[in-house]
């Protein structure tokens, strides 16, 4: 009997750590010496946009007080100045498509459409590239990012088939061709306390300063932090009453953090978070 209720003592003991850990986790910090330099539950600067950015879907630093960003149907990218708090400029890039990704690298701007396709033209140029990336079938993706490391473009997938599922392909400028570049998994999502069901990238970025992937989630409402190894560092729910419904993310080279989400029948709007060291 006292074998049987020392070995129930044991049990109960050794159940503890566990528990306390997965509600550390589901917290956010996954790596203990790792602080969020950003206040997410307190914007620095709220953008409101106007009825043309109401369905914004994706956004980029662009030059001093300037972003540029699209939204999904329209082949349109606009000039917003934060300064000003209105859009200046405009330029189309023809046709129409599903637009959810833009960034301005070098000079050039890129937008991604939900199939893979990217369009290349430099502002107000009326030349414009276009290349098919040959994802798998049923890959469909929502987040253009850059990272300056590898001079390459990050396309984050929402939804593909077994191959491409919750996997970021990078696609190399030089030589035009597509890398499987990083895949998570269901364990690790499970650790971090995400649902793997809810884990549909919306944006991705890579911090200027840091090189750390700050991936967005719309569906999840939540922002996830990785470093280029596939590793979760980081991830924080997001107050769906402050985000809407994420869209966007991109950082200033100084690293500030800006983040976009559509109207959802009201007005689209940009948060912007001071990078805090």
């Amino acid at each position: 009997m006292n074998r049987l209720i020392l070995g129930v003592i044991l049990l109960l003991i050794g159940c503890g750590p566990s528990s306390k850990k997965n509600e550390t986790t589901q917290a956010g910090t996954l790596a203990p010496t790792f602080k969020l330099p950003y206040q997410l539950t307190a914007p620095d600067e709220n953008y409101t946009m106007p009825k043309k950015l109401e369905e914004i879907s994706g956004l980029t630093y662009y030059k001093d007080d300037q972003l540029l960003c699209v939204q999904d149907e329209e082949a349109v990218v606009y000039v917003y100045d934060t300064k000003k708090k209105d859009v200046v400029k405009d330029f189309g890039f023809g046709g129409y498509g599903d637009f959810e990704g833009i960034e301005y690298v070098n000079g050039e701007i890129y937008v991604l459409e939900s199939n893979g396709n990217l369009f290349r033209f430099k502002p107000e140029s009326t030349q414009i590239g276009r290349t098919k990336t040959d994802l798998p079938k049923k890959t469909e993706v929502e987040g253009l990012g850059y990272d300056p490391k590898t001079k390459r473009l990050l396309i984050a997938v929402k939804n593909g088939g077994p191959s491409s599922d919750k996997t970021v392909y990078s696609f190399d400028l030089l030589n035009k061709a597509v890398f499987k570049d990083m895949s998570l998994n269901d364990d690790q999502l499970n650790g971090a306390g995400i649902d793997p069901k809810t884990y549909k990238p919306s944006g991705i970025a890579v911090h200027p300063i840091t090189g750390e992937w700050y991936i967005l989630t719309s569906a999840g409402k939540r922002l996830i932090i990785t470093s280029r190894q596939a590793k979760i560092i980081y991830s924080e729910p997001l107050d769906p009453k402050q985000f809407r419904q994420p869209e966007g993310i991109c950082f200033a080279p100084n690293g500030d953090l800006f983040i976009a989400s559509e109207g959802d029948g009201k007005k689209g709007y940009i948060l912007k978070f001071n990078y805090k060291k």
